[in-house]
């Protein structure tokens, strides 16, 4: 279990305990004068509806305001561009991230081309903090005769705000320089 899901789940966890401690208290005397099963699986489940409300909200829109999260805040639309090693040209790209706290996901688009995350995380990568994406990138039909379909992975630094900086691989056997600066904050 990753770092973030296990404090996520403790978070929860805690949540919990103290709902239902609020929720029996409130309900002391009702519990004190008729004590039942059903009763306590009644607040047991209020509380977890509770919970469950709080932790679904916390996951996709609070967690980015918590200052005990360790994950980097990089939603949103970069602007940039890509300089591969297959022909030294630099091209003008989009970058879109969008993310939760358990999830993210990456599109770039060119003039030639879109690509998809197939999958990405966010980890610390020799004390930096490192945005690893695999993706697919589909090229248009009219320039498949020089860039085929592939898969690759981009690395990207994210320890500066605003502004994501790595490299990418294909199974194309290319590499590139990749370069992007915050223009809009996704939503």
């Amino acid at each position: 279990m990753s770092e973030r899901v296990s404090a996520f789940t403790k978070k929860i966890l805690w949540a919990f305990g103290i709902i239902f401690v609020i929720r029996c208290a409130i309900s002391f005397t009702e519990i004190r004068d008729g004590f039942s099963v059903y009763l306590v699986f009644s607040l047991i489940g209020e509380a977890i509806t509770i919970t469950t409300v709080i932790a679904v909200i916390y996951e996709r829109f609070l967690w980015a305001f918590d200052k005990t999260s360790k994950v980097p805040v990089v939603k949103g639309k970069y602007q940039g561009s890509i300089i591969s090693n297959w022909d030294g040209q630099k091209r003008d790209a989009i970058l879109e991230i969008k993310q939760t706290l358990l999830k993210i996901s990456i599109t770039m688009k060119t003039s030639e081309s879109s690509s998809g995350s197939v999958s990405a995380s966010i980890e610390d990568v020799l004390g930096e903090k490192q945005l690893t994406y695999c993706y697919l990138n589909k090229p248009m039909a009219s320039v498949r005769d020089r860039s085929e379909i592939h898969y690759g992975t981009a690395m990207l630094n994210c320890d500066t705000p605003g502004k994501l900086v790595g490299s990418y691989f294909t199974d194309r056997k290319t590499t590139g320089d990749l370069l992007f600066e915050k223009v809009e904050i996704s939503k």
